[in-house]
């Protein structure tokens, strides 16, 4: 035990005054250090007993800055006893003490006078403070019980003890056990991030106490709003639950809402119990209710029941399961509408999503998601995301890694959630689809033969309601040398791709037309009409890759950077093989970018494989800056020059017969720290024509401040702008928004995206220290020929509830880098109120 003060020690009844500054005050200390430049920092203090042990001090990082959004880095400060954080600088919220025991920890008495007996009782007068790890108790007087391991203080008293701080005029407190009272007490509460006022505070143990005529709020003192007021609250950190008796929730003076006798979850525990409800309000709901219920039905598994009413179709219920073990996870959810007052009918939805590993090298997925007619998600979803969900996946696989070979076993069949107005014909099914894999990559130091070589098969059979069904089997090996000379890397590869085909049913144009409601056929045109019942295919590729960097050093006023030119070129040939009969089943063209120009595969899928004889280039110059490495801007360009006509396209497609490609580009650049702006861009310089461009720039300078400008193009197919944004306009007022809106598209077609609103989202929310206030409006196309408008009203209570509709995944999918405006400050540490 250590003193600092004027003591008295009573030793076989001989009174002897000792200045304490002598008494192991040399080992038990408490330090500060301050790094600078962005270096760590430390405070120290004994975590092991005083010098007459073995034990040694430990070092224990007390607090950590790290540099701010925007900002260069800051010096990381550790503060010792009595010192404030400056501004900028907070605790940690995960810093821990966690010693192996506490029995052994030193005890430091303060006091301007201090008296009694070493082995019995000790008294501290004047300033007076009892510390110990994780503990520290001050006031004007301080008695211990060294006996009965028990400490009373009086006056002034301020208690400390894991991220508990309480104040008032009264203790008593047994060490050992941590039991005890605390009179008239002030408290606040990292746990919850709430304080308040109780007429006594009862530690049962550790982590939990009980507070008697209580209030409680997680507003701050200079801007109280609301608070809860009862006969009795307990705190049980342990558990993670806090149980309120007689509660009943005030704003200001005015008692709102009585909640009785209640129980909620602090920190990341779960509890079984009512969740808030929510409403929202639009054009084709009506009122829209939710009242879920949370069951916590174990550590591993639980299910929230969701009844709601909708006041324009009726009362809808649903649940949704979930469970995590070792082994698996997933979900199970299903929801129905009995007697919808519009369509008369019964409406359903349900979902098994799940993912098992039997063994260490298996995995079996499952996904079946069903509905029980085409317009469910058009007339029930509640927003443009869910609405405009046309393909429902159902679909069980396998994979194993089996002796170096990745295998992958597939069984699929969409469910097609039809639109009338733009009809789509279903994709095929896989009943099933088999592949496996393996590949090898070249170690120079230790393989005599440096070659990177891959190998894949691949067997389907394909079912559909009213086309061509069959199966088909493709086989496909690359073997590359990657070589690097005089400062270029140089990558030959030489590729083979065979396929077999054997139809098992023919299609019928009549029964599609009529099934899917005319719609255009596009690639799936041999599938209906004369088309090969079988086919066997063998195709090499030959390809060779060749790149380099240059570098050099540049100044941009006092920054300097480093400039990169890396220069590309790609050649690949495939011989031209006729495939214009054959049936299409899961093959796309995809729409040259930049990212796919230098690939030597023209289609995604096995069904064709296109001619090739062409040759690419293309550069590209990065700045990067020195100090760091962070890239501040990186520009590149290319294209593609043919030296033959194209002659292998999909059905409905048309050939190419330029000598060149439309060229690419691309720019990213990161001229300040918080802005950002990418582009890419297609065009042809023989019409002088953009086929394709996106800009999009985005304005982040700190948490809740952000903007976000877009414009995207692609000929024939989409033309529109793009405006988000969450920024304050007010005193703790913040505006958010979007706004995507179609043009009149250049070359389009009556089947292209019509101009007009996409989608929009206004509103405010406003921050009121301890609770939010959010209003947002929201209106987007559901299909089609319907648009829905709907609104959100929701006041949330920090740490207590949500009340009303809830906007946040609408807010979160529209707005990039939104952030809730009352999670931009840091959450609390356990030891911002260590004094």
């Amino acid at each position: 035990m250590h003193f600092f003060g004027t003591v008295t020690l009573r030793m076989d009844r001989v009174v002897t005054p000792v200045p304490t500054r002598f008494l192991r005050l040399w080992h038990c200390f408490v330090g500060l250090a301050v790094g600078c430049m962005g270096s760590a920092a430390w405070a120290f203090f004994p975590i092991g007993s005083c010098p007459h042990t073995e034990a040694s001090p430990q070092p224990v990082l007390l607090a950590q800055a790290g540099p701010a959004q925007g900002d260069a880095a800051m010096p990381r400060i550790a503060l010792a006893d009595g010192v404030s954080p400056p501004f900028g600088v907070k605790f940690d919220p995960i810093l821990n003490l966690e010693p192996s025991s506490t029995s052994d920890t030193p005890i430091y008495i303060f006091g301007q006078d201090i008296s009694g007996q070493t082995d019995d009782l000790m008294e501290s007068r004047g300033t007076a403070e009892f510390r110990k790890l994780g503990l520290f108790i001050k006031g004007d007087l301080i008695r211990h019980d060294l006996v009965n391991d028990e400490l009373f203080a009086e006056g002034n008293v301020k208690l400390f003890r894991e991220g508990e701080y309480f104040e008032g005029p009264r203790l008593r407190l047994k060490l050992g056990i941590t039991q005890g009272f605390f009179d008239q007490v002030t408290y606040q509460l990292v746990s919850t991030g709430g304080r308040g006022t109780a007429a006594q505070a009862e530690f049962i143990q550790p982590l939990e106490t009980r507070f008697k005529q209580a209030t409680y709020t997680t507003c701050p003192r200079d801007r109280p709003a609301w608070e809860l007021r009862m006969g009795e609250m307990l705190i049980d950190q342990v558990r993670e639950v806090g149980v309120t008796k007689s509660a009943t929730l005030y704003w200001g003076n005015m008692p709102i809402v009585p909640f009785g006798n209640s129980s909620f979850s602090i920190g990341e525990g779960r509890k079984s119990g009512f969740l808030p409800p929510s409403y929202t309000t639009s054009t084709r709901l009506g009122l829209d209710v939710r009242v879920p219920y949370y069951w916590n039905i174990a550590p591993q598994h639980d299910m929230t029941l969701y009844p709601r009413l909708i006041t324009k179709r009726g009362v809808q219920l649903g649940n949704e399961f979930r469970f995590l073990r070792p082994n698996a996870a997933g979900t199970v959810a299903f929801e129905v509408l009995p007697d919808d007052m519009v369509t008369k009918t019964t409406r359903q939805f349900g979902s098994v999503i799940t993912t098992l590993r039997p063994t260490n090298n298996v995995t079996l997925g499952l996904n079946v998601q069903r509905a029980s007619d085409d317009n469910y998600f058009s007339d029930l979803g509640n927003s443009l995301l869910v609405s405009a969900q046309r393909l429902l996946p159902g679909s069980l696989t396998m994979s194993a890694a089996v002796a170096g070979w990745s295998v992958r076993a597939e069984a699929q069949e969409f469910q097609l959630l039809q639109d009338r107005a733009a009809p789509l014909i279903q994709p095929y099914s896989l009943a099933p689809k088999i592949t496996a894999s393996r590949s090898h990559r070249a170690a120079r130091d230790r393989d005599e033969l440096p070659l990177d070589w891959n190998v894949s098969g691949e067997v389907a059979s394909f079912r559909h309601p009213t086309m061509a069904e069959g199966e088909r089997v493709v086989g496909t090996g690359a073997v590359s040398w990657r070589h690097f000379q005089d400062g270029f890397n140089i990558t030959p590869k030489l590729s083979l791709h065979a396929t077999h085909y054997a139809q098992s049913l023919e299609g019928s144009q009549a029964l599609t037309a009529e099934k899917y409601l005319n719609a255009p056929l596009g690639i799936y045109t041999n599938n209906v009409g004369v088309t090969a019942t079988s086919y066997t295919r063998v195709l090499p590729t030959f390809s060779t890759d060749v790149s380099t960097t240059l570098e050099r050093p540049l100044k941009l006023g006092n920054t300097g950077l480093e400039q990169t030119l890396e220069p590309r070129i790609t050649y690949a040939y495939t011989p031209y093989k006729d495939q214009s009969t054959y049936p299409v089943f899961d093959t796309g063209s995809p729409t040259l970018n930049f990212a796919q120009l230098f690939s030597d595969q023209a289609f995604n899928g096995h069904d064709r494989v296109a001619d090739l004889n062409q040759v690419t280039a293309g550069v590209t110059s990065r700045f990067i800056e020195d100090q760091g490495g962070a890239e501040r801007l990186r520009a590149a360009v290319g294209q593609r020059f043919y030296f033959a006509d194209q002659r292998v396209i999909l059905p409905g497609g048309t050939a190419r017969t330029d000598r060149r490609s439309d060229l690419m580009g691309q720019v990213s650049a990161r001229p300040r720290k918080d802005l950002t702006i990418d582009s890419l861009a297609r065009y042809t310089p023989a019409s002088s024509q953009w086929q394709s461009l996106s800009i999009v720039s985005r304005f982040n300078p700190k948490p809740a401040n952000t903007l976000s400008v877009a414009y995207r193009f692609v000929r024939e197919s989409s033309n529109t702008v793009d405006f988000a944004f969450q920024w304050p306009v007010a005193r703790h007022w913040y505006a958010v928004g979007r706004y995507q809106q179609a043009l009149r598209n250049v070359g389009g077609t009556q089947n292209n995206l019509n101009p007009g609103l996409v989608e929009a989202l206004a509103g405010f929310e406003y921050d009121g220290g301890c609770w939010v206030g959010r209003v947002v409006a929201q209106q987007y196309t559901a299909s089609a020929s319907q648009r829905n408008t709907t609104i959100f009203f929701q006041i949330e209570l920090n740490g207590l509830a949500r009340v009303g509709t809830d906007p946040m995944a609408a807010l979160r999918r529209n707005i990039p880098n939104y952030q809730m405006i009352n999670q931009i400050t840091p959450l609390p540490s356990k030891f911002d109120n260590f004094q």
